[in-house]
């Protein structure tokens, strides 16, 4: 018997197969041209939806298709055909976009990184495509090598492709589900974490945009905001980016550090919050090309520099340690108030040099030396030579700084999901924190912590 023949799909009718592509994680991609339609001419790229029965992948298909549809700039691929409509019907998703001939800016930086006048100029390229994008409420949120097509290897006209996480803001909310992780491991970002608030923020984009400047110039990816030593990507100390950063001069260097140092800080509301903004002081780049700075320019770079750098993180290591001793100032008072007969077993080491401080995700724990099963301040009863031993945990979210109790710690610094958390106080990261009733608060967390090793 003959084999039979396959159902035809959708693009067959009107699209012939030249060649594979490659295969992401959203679909399938193929070179293809035009069956029947004259007015077409030369080789286009054919996408073909993963997971076909998954209502939400066909969902973001039909967002992208929809977003880039409404989109008509040198900088992004041309839309030519889609069936994306039938997205709630059991058809077979499918995207024609034109050809972008050229190679991804990951190949391109491959073979070498670009100097530093050149990359500034790539990257204001970048923004004015972004710019554009945003112009008309769409946010791309997943720039990063792969997704940027040098075209014709001519670093003037990049093309920014895959609009597969994009968001519109006139979308219905029913197409962009959130409660999931998005963005990518070019750049982690916090606010593109499941339970942030500001997944659809365009500030996040900006944010890319200079996580690619830093690797056209370095030709590493920045990854994280901070690594495990607190340090943003141009402060790490990897050999490949101190060499490729120290050949600029001195003045750019400062220059580069400084949109940097500001692209990078955890709290989005201290990134570049505007693109004519960060367009601005990257013009300024440009035009020191040629300049020959005096003594003087240079040293006043660098103060500058000094100056901005770290800022947030001593702004929130020292309300770290500001809460941790109001901490220990209002349990010497509580805890004689909740009985004669408990008393403080760690006083002697009420020391808030022992904070540990999470500069990744910008967090500190309060954890007592020497105590296996947990930190914070301990109570104890001699008669039924009972501890009461909880921890303490502080977060950076938006502008504010939340301190958590933890009522039963595990052995790791870093927690485990059998803690039980309570909220103990929201206070602002800038100026003097908030204590209002928090000596009230911290009361009954330790009058629920003694009453349940009783």
């Amino acid at each position: 018997m003959s084999k039979s023949k396959s159902k035809p799909k959708p693009w067959d009718e009107n699209w012939e197969k030249l060649e594979d592509i490659g295969s992401g994680g959203q679909g399938k991609t193929l070179r293809v041209k035009p069956k029947n339609d004259s007015s077409l001419s030369g080789k286009y790229v054919l996408k073909i939806l993963h997971k076909q029965n998954d209502y939400e992948r066909r969902a973001r298909m039909h967002r992208e298709v929809t977003n880039i549809g409404t989109l008509e700039n040198p900088g992004i691929p041309k839309l030519i055909d889609s069936n994306s409509k039938c997205f709630k019907e059991d058809i077979p998703l499918y995207m024609v976009t034109e050809l972008i001939e050229g190679s991804t800016l990951e190949d391109f930086v491959a073979e070498g990184v670009m100097n530093v006048f050149d990359a500034v100029r790539f990257t204001l390229k970048l923004l004015d495509i972004l710019e554009y994008c945003h112009q008309r409420d769409i946010v791309h949120r997943d720039i990063k090598p792969d997704n940027i097509i040098i075209r014709n290897h001519d670093i003037t006209t990049p093309v920014l492709i895959d609009f597969g996480l994009s968001f519109n803001k006139e979308d219905d909310t029913s197409l962009t589900p959130t409660g999931q992780d998005i963005g990518n491991r070019f750049l982690v970002l916090p606010e593109h974490k499941r339970e942030s608030g500001l997944q659809r923020d365009e500030r996040s984009d900006i944010t890319q945009v200079c996580g690619i400047l830093f690797f056209v110039i370095t030709g590493k990816a920045p990854r994280h905001l901070y690594d495990e030593k607190g340090n943003k990507p141009h402060q790490n100390q990897r050999q490949e980016i101190q060499q490729n950063l120290s050949i600029l001069p001195q003045h750019i260097l400062s220059k580069i550090n400084r949109v940097f140092d500001r692209a990078f800080e955890y709290r989005i509301d201290y990134r570049w919050q505007y693109i004519p903004a960060l367009r601005k002081t990257l013009v300024n780049i440009v035009e020191s090309e040629n300049q020959d700075p005096n003594q003087t320019e240079v040293l006043l770079e660098q103060i500058r520099y000094k100056v901005s750098s770290n800022v947030e993180k001593k702004l929130f290591q020292d309300i770290s340690y500001k809460i941790i001793s109001e901490v220990f100032k209002i349990v010497e008072r509580i805890v004689p108030e909740i009985s004669s007969d408990f008393y403080i077993a760690d006083k002697g080491r009420a020391d808030t040099s022992r904070i540990y401080h999470d500069w990744e995700n910008f967090r500190f724990r309060y954890t007592s030396v020497g105590m296996f099963y947990g930190g914070g301040i301990n109570v104890s009863y001699d008669f039924l030579n009972e501890f009461f031993s909880p921890a303490f945990e502080g977060y950076l979210t938006g502008n504010e700084v939340i301190l958590l109790g933890i009522i039963n710690p595990s052995d790791k610094i870093t927690g485990s999901s059998d803690e039980e958390k309570i909220e103990l106080l929201r206070t602002s990261l800038n100026g003097e924190p908030d204590f209002t009733d928090f000596d009230e608060r911290l009361k009954d967390f330790y009058v629920e912590g003694i009453h349940r090793v009783m």
